[in-house]
């Protein structure tokens, strides 16, 4: 019963590892297809000859893109190392299970031969 809940522990923070890559990954494609965009769109200002104010409010708005896009980046560098030390903790947490395991077997091997002989 200790060991399937131990190793149901394990599993759980296993897949919540997984969940958070998952999330890194969706965090850093989206950060990446919006630097793109913004690089589009500073691509088209830059082509606009006309209407300097409203040249100066799109590049107002990229401006706030671009720090939008800083702010996502270092929310999935944080997700990522959040990720990276849950994975950490779920290897050294099996190792540690691993080794109770045949701590535990080696304690069950010592009492069988005393229990055979008080039979």
């Amino acid at each position: 019963w200790y060991q399937r809940r131990v190793r149901e522990a394990v599993v759980s923070t296993q897949s919540t590892g997984e969940a958070n890559n998952e999330a890194i990954h969706k965090q850093a494609v989206a950060a990446g297809t919006m630097n793109k965009t913004l690089l589009e769109e500073n691509s088209a200002l830059k082509k606009l000859s006309a209407g300097k104010e409203d040249l100066l409010e799109e590049v107002k708005k990229i401006e706030e893109l671009k720090d939008a896009v800083k702010a996502a980046e270092r929310k999935a560098e944080t997700s990522k190392a959040d990720a990276d030390a849950m994975r950490k903790q779920s290897e050294n947490l099996t190792m540690e299970y691993d080794r109770l395991l045949v701590e535990h077997q080696k304690l069950q091997d010592a009492c069988m031969p005393t229990d055979k002989k008080s039979e």
